[in-house]
């Protein structure tokens, strides 16, 4: 009794203290032009303040109901007795559902969900129990669905619309686990809107829309309006959500999930088929060893595709190693899990999930090392900016080479004014030395044009300087006109 008191007096000054923190933030802001780096604001503040209030005050209320007792100085009930409801729904976390769902608000309660995104686990049970008290919770739940589908088309991608919408598809799952009594006339609304919805969306359009689309059938119990076939196409383009399982239940589709599994399998989704066929028992139509493996080998083929298509590089090896990580985990939980270690060996598989994580491992060790050398690994270039490279190699190599000397004149040609150089000419050529015994000319190296290695001279021979580099020559430069004419 003594310490709830002391908790209950210690609650009491909670308002006071944030009264004067307020103030101390007051004064704090007043100065944040001095301070590099200050973007706190008091609403922010509050608002956390506000949330550790709320929750201490629940957990000493589920104290006190669980002692039976309240403080000493807080007025009793009249009849000197605490009544307390069940321990479940004695202090529900939400308590404002309760109220939201009795006024029938249908936007306060779109509104709520979708500011409560990270609470989730506890709305499940606790809006179950608000629908309750409802007067008519499908019609506050069609009133709700009025903005999934905005009016502009701009706003379509934008991240409200996306939790408006996931707000809406969880209200409506619950609904339909709710199964509510359905007047004729909120019938025929949820009719309209469903036939409204559809003409906004289509196959292959693997987002919300459909999920939605689909929770609204099964919600109203519409789903015997449509088409099955185009239903399990509408299904496998939401397969990747956790409640396809729900509806297929809620649209009466389970005979048709055999046809659901056959098209995953033919699509290449080998993992999600194995989800349905463990869902709903269905391994006598669809063994688990086959599926099993096909994953496996999916998982090896998309994981040499990546390292082809990039190259062999680091980045690209370590993607397809995660990519087989990730089926081989997963066929291994599924092995023990089944029991099926008798029909597939588990050892093999462990064996080479290992040897993949250190293959990674050793590679990122190596990166570590060369990274702490101070070595960086070239930018990996694309086809295209290979192309423009070389060829901004060549159009360099073009505007930079000299144009070719003009043919010296033949010896018996008479001199004249025309064979006189001028400035206007350009630089004189290099001097061409004079040959040596057998024609060769010393200092310049021999063999074909094109030949880099070093001239071969006699030890005796004097070294003169090369007047050319060694990156090759044309022989009919290196020898004056009376040996070799021009042709």
């Amino acid at each position: 009794m003594a310490e709830l008191k002391k908790i209950s007096d210690a609650l009491k000054l909670i308002d006071s203290k944030k009264e004067s923190l307020r103030k101390a933030f007051e004064d704090l802001d007043a100065h944040s032009s001095s301070l590099s780096s200050f973007t706190l604001t008091w609403p922010a503040i509050d608002a956390r303040f506000s949330s550790i209030q709320s929750s201490l005050t629940r957990q000493f209320e589920t104290l006190q109901s669980r002692t039976g007792s309240v403080p000493e100085n807080d007025t009793p009930p009249a009849n000197n007795a605490v009544s307390l409801p069940p321990q479940n729904d004695a202090f529900p976390s939400h308590p404002q559902l309760r109220l939201i769902c009795s006024a029938m608000d249908a936007e306060p309660l779109l509104r709520y969900i979708m500011d409560h995104p990270n609470d989730r686990e506890a709305l499940r049970s606790e809006l179950l129990e608000a629908f309750q008290v409802a007067p008519d919770p499908a019609k506050m739940v069609l009133d709700a669905l009025t903005r999934f589908f905005p009016s502009k088309a701009n706003g379509d991608g934008s991240s409200e619309l996306h939790t408006l919408r996931r707000s809406c598809v969880f209200i409506l799952e619950r609904l339909m686990l709710f199964s509510p009594e359905i007047g004729e006339d909120v019938r025929q609304r949820a009719k309209s809107l469903a036939e409204e919805w559809k003409g906004k969306m289509k196959i292959g359009d693997n987002t919300l829309k459909p999920l939605g689309f689909l929770h609204l059938l099964g919600a109203y119990g519409l789903g015997s309006d449509y088409d099955s076939n185009e239903l399990i196409e509408l299904l496998i383009d939401v397969v990747r959500f956790r409640e396809v399982y729900g509806l297929c239940r809620g649209l009466n589709l389970v005979d048709k999930v055999p046809d659901l599994i056959e098209k995953l399998i033919s699509s290449g989704k080998q993992n999600l088929a194995v989800k349905f066929v463990l869902e709903f028992k269905l391994t006598h139509k669809f063994p688990l060893i086959p599926l099993l493996k096909d994953i496996l080998e999916s998982a090896r083929n998309a994981a040499k595709k990546l390292c082809k298509d990039g190259k062999l590089t680091l980045q690209s090896k370590n993607e397809a190693a995660s990519k087989e990580i990730s089926a081989l985990k997963q066929v291994i939980k599924y092995i023990n899990e089944y029991n099926l270690e008798n029909e597939y060996p588990v050892g093999p598989l462990e064996k080479r999930l290992q040897n993949i994580e250190s293959n990674m491992a050793a590679r990122a060790a190596a990166k570590k090392r060369l990274a702490g050398a101070g070595f960086t690994p070239a930018p990996i270039m694309s086809r295209q900016q290979k192309q423009q490279r070389r060829n901004h190699q060549v159009q360099g190599r073009r505007t930079t080479a000299p144009a070719p000397a003009p043919a010296p004149a033949p010896a018996s040609a008479p001199a004249g004014p025309s064979t006189v150089l001028s400035s206007a000419d350009g630089p004189p050529p290099p001097p061409v030395p004079s040959a040596g015994l057998c024609g060769i000319i010393p200092g310049l190296p021999m063999g074909f044009p094109g030949n880099i290695a070093p001239p071969y001279l006699h030890p005796m021979e004097p070294q003169l300087p090369l007047p050319f580099p060694h990156a090759g020559f044309s022989l009919q430069s290196l020898y004056p006109p009376p040996y070799f004419p021009h042709y």
